[in-house]
Order: C-alpha cells, then sequence, then structure tokens
C-alpha cells in the first residue's frame, strides 16, 4: 500500500478536488498545510521548490500541481502513482 500525504492549503480549490478524487478512489491519505515552516522544511528537504498546492507524496515521490493538473482538470491519479 502506497503511503499517501497531501501538502495543501486552507483556500486551494485543487487541494480539494484532489483529497475528493483520492477518497473516491478509496485511498487514505494524510494531510499537511504546506503553509507551516515545518511542511515548507519538508518539502525542501526533498528537492521540492514549488509554492503552489497542491504537493502529493507519494512513498519517496512528490508530485506537484504541474503533475497532477492538465490547467483545471486532475490528471488520471492512477497512471501518476504508478510512475
Amino acid at each position: 500500500m502506497v503511503n499517501l500525504t497531501v501538502y495543501s492549503t486552507p483556500t486551494c480549490p485543487r487541494c480539494e478536488q484532489l483529497k475528493a478524487a483520492l477518497k473516491k478512489a478509496g485511498l487514505s491519505f494524510s494531510s499537511q498545510d504546506m503553509s507551516t515552516p515545518q511542511a515548507l522544511t519538508e518539502l525542501r528537504v526533498n528537492g521540492v521548490f514549488t509554492l503552489m498546492a497542491p504537493v502529493l507524496q507519494a512513498d519517496e515521490s512528490f508530485y506537484t500541481v504541474e503533475d497532477l493538473f492538465e490547467g483545471e482538470v486532475l490528471r488520471d491519479l492512477s497512471s501518476i502513482l504508478k510512475s
């Protein structure tokens, strides 16, 4: 089972879209507020330097908003998580 973490912000519609898609797919995940110093440090340590939410962590891999969305449309998560 993949360990998933969603880094989001309180006013992020794409974050809610990602969380809803994960729930619909039956995937459990934890959430981190990426506006906190701790979350930003965790992302930076792992080579993620974006300030745009959401960021999805799947085990040791990180996917930024550019990886997750095509414009405003969420990409197919199953293909993202298999890569």
